[in-house]
């Protein structure tokens, strides 16, 4: 699993700094006003955007089917939520931003509720992991809005 998310961060990350695709992805994302006015089609950037959105989220559902061996019509909430949290944890718009909030994200998961509660005393900690992912994007936006690699400040709109 650790290998086929590296392989599609790293495919990612080509693809968006090296293909002319990417550099149209860059520049809507910047403006879409002053992108189509550069002669780039916005509404076939935001369609393949979403492709390869859709593709990625398809990779890590059948990594979470084959991880946790289950496959259920809501299987993808909780990890969604998740993948959101780690994307503004890291810095929404920065790819690397948001596999490094995946990978704190991860780790205050796996260790926090032992780190912080066990020794508070309070029975099944484990049970409370979900609650410490949020609290600490809470703590994130209310110190950093724009995540640990983003620009520190809310986005200007």
């Amino acid at each position: 699993m650790i290998v086929a998310a590296a392989v599609a961060l790293v495919a990612l990350s080509w693809f968006v700094a090296k293909t002319t695709t990417g550099k149209s992805m860059r520049a809507v994302a910047e403006d879409k006003e002053i992108a189509s006015l550069m002669g780039i089609n916005v509404d076939r950037v935001i369609v393949i955007t979403f492709a390869i959105g859709g593709l990625l989220a398809g990779i890590a559902g059948v990594l979470y089917a084959l991880a946790f061996q289950q496959v259920k019509f809501d299987m993808g909430f909780l990890p969604g939520i998740k993948a959101f949290t780690a994307a503004v944890l890291g810095g929404i718009g920065s790819i690397g931003g948001a596999a490094m909030g995946g990978l704190i994200l991860g780790i205050l998961e796996s260790v926090g509720p032992t780190l912080f509660l066990s020794g508070a005393g309070v029975p099944s900690s484990f049970q409370l992991k979900d609650v410490i992912a949020f609290l600490i994007l809470v703590i994130v936006l209310i110190f950093r809005p724009g995540g640990i690699l983003g620009t520190g400040e809310p986005e200007k709109v």
